[in-house]
């Protein structure tokens, strides 16, 4: 649970079943909730789950047979490195930097440096990276972590678009560190690994591709909710202007 200042509110968020803060705060929003909460505006967000309570050879039987192969290949024949990292302040600000790299590239917005402080404060944030021999990155995961559920946050590489061996290598780079983390997060007693988000839409072709590569891994796509209480008139006031110009957006 983490608690902050945006704009003219002060929010508290929960994960899971993260207890609810007794705080002098305007807004409480609760993600990944299993049912739409009484008395709070909620909104359906989809994702990927899969069960870490499996052994690892029911995990990886699971995944398409084609993702196997990419893994066993980058595992065995590509020279790279996986490392699961704590979120310190030097690791941290390494993966930001790589991160606003990839979003420039991509006409994104940069990573919420402050939001993953607090996250890494607050113990809730680990990282992980795959990197090519002798010491390029590759690719970064970012995870929030509570009541034993890992949920990427975030995901970048790099790659020269025009270099078809590269981007190969990046993709198989980026399914070996996905299992990899799966490996890490289930030894760690973690029983869920959360892929972060699916798109239940049929329009946006890229996120389409997106959901495509998560299905690769085998998970089961389910539905949860993101649920807001606001606890002071000015955020009541918030919810409603943000539901008039932005709809279900949060």
């Amino acid at each position: 649970m983490i608690t902050y200042r945006k704009k003219f509110l002060r929010i508290s968020e929960c994960w899971a079943d993260e207890r609810v803060p007794a705080a002098d705060i305007d807004l409480l929003r609760c993600f990944q909730q299993p049912q739409p909460q009484t008395g709070m505006v909620c909104r359906e967000f989809f994702t990927i789950l899969i069960d870490l309570g499996q052994s690892e050879e029911q995990i990886f039987e699971r995944i398409k047979k084609d993702t196997r192969y990419e893994i066993r290949r980058a595992a065995t024949k590509d020279d790279v490195s996986c490392e699961a990292l704590a979120a310190e302040e030097r690791i941290l600000g390494e993966f930001c930097d790589y991160y606003d790299g990839f979003a420039a590239a991509k006409s994104q917005p940069r990573v919420d440096r402050r939001w993953l402080s607090l996250l890494a404060s607050a113990d809730s944030l680990r990282l992980s990276r795959v990197c090519e021999r002798p010491g390029e990155v590759l690719v970064w995961h970012a995870y929030h972590c509570a009541n034993r559920r890992a949920t990427l946050l975030n995901s970048a590489s790099h790659y020269r678009a025009e270099d078809s061996n590269r981007r190969s290598l990046v993709s198989r780079a980026n399914r070996l560190l996905h299992w990899r983390d799966m490996q890490h997060f289930r030894n760690e007693g973690f029983a869920t690994y959360d892929l972060g988000g699916w798109y239940e839409g049929s329009r946006n072709q890229q996120r389409l591709a997106i959901n495509r590569f998560k299905e690769e891994f085998g998970g089961e796509v389910v539905k949860n909710f993101i649920c807001e209480r606001a606890l002071t008139v000015k955020a009541r006031l918030f919810l409603r202007v943000r539901q008039l110009l932005l709809g279900n957006a949060i």
